[in-house]
């Protein structure tokens, strides 16, 4: 399996697949690449980097705490590493806050930024007590308890659920604790207007407790564009995988006729 050293506590395990433009996938807690499955066929058209983040999935823990800042320089460092300079960050739910936070401290290294379910805070009561729970669950090690339950959101079809699961239940507890707990406190709402690249919010059109967030953005940054799948939950990579990696596609289309596939090996 490929790993990537970040330092001497720290190995991350990706995968690399496509040529293209450069698209690198970003989960949420107690999750691992594998939630991503399905926007695997996105390889066909670009080059997708999906990989594990500290203390979840295939990777090590770390001896630091988690904070966003930091895994926004993991990412940085593990791109370095892997020899890939410039790139769309695609991120699902919480992994939105490592996405929103690595465009503004390296702008120079972020083509596009697309947010599924994503906020630059969060201000209301249901993610809020979704994301206290797994916290709950982590801290008094039950987080098998949480792994089964992000599994079980997350499938479309029977065999998902064992892929997502497999992977969630290696977390290490205290990581995603600190991994929650960072993204309640984080607020990025007024450094919107330095994002100056393209933006694809993407939302389901039945999770309607999340439509708010994209606000800010659009005052911010004009150039964002928003989506709702229609039908679809928070869980749209997963369980609307083909509106939204059809979104994703038209999305990055004019984008990557200006990144030919031989400006980045």
């Amino acid at each position: 399996m490929p790993y990537a050293k970040i330092d001497d506590s720290l190995t991350l395990y990706y995968q690399k697949k496509g040529t293209g433009l450069p698209i690198v996938f970003i989960h949420p807690f107690v999750m691992a690449h594998s939630v991503f499955m399905h926007q695997e066929a996105l390889a066909g058209r670009y080059q997708t980097i999906f990989f594990d983040m500290a203390g979840h999935g295939n990777s090590t823990s770390g001896d630091l705490p988690l904070t966003i800042d930091l895994l926004a320089d993991h990412l940085k460092k593990l791109l370095d590493r892997i020899g890939v300079d410039k790139v769309v960050v695609c991120s699902y739910s919480h992994g939105g806050l490592v996405a929103q936070e690595f465009a503004l401290k390296y702008p120079e290294r972020t083509i596009a930024i697309i947010l599924s379910g994503g906020y630059s805070e969060l201000n209301n009561f249901s993610p809020k007590f979704f994301i206290k729970t797994v916290m709950y669950l982590s801290k008094f090690r039950m987080l098998p308890v949480a792994a089964k339950l992000q599994a079980k959101l997350n499938k479309y079809y029977e065999a998902d659920e064992d892929k997502i699961y497999r992977l969630a239940r290696k977390t290490d507890p205290q990581r995603a604790y600190e991994f929650c707990r960072t993204g309640l406190d984080y607020r990025s709402t007024y450094s919107l207007h330095r994002l100056k690249m393209p933006i694809l919010l993407v939302y389901g059109s039945l999770e309607k407790p999340m439509h708010h967030y994209r606000f800010p953005f659009l005052r911010a940054a004009p150039q964002t564009r928003v989506v709702f799948i229609e039908g679809g939950d928070h869980q749209v990579p997963t369980r609307s995988f083909g509106q939204f990696n059809t979104a994703v596609d038209r999305f990055l289309q004019p984008i990557a006729a200006h990144y030919p596939a031989d400006t980045m090996e």
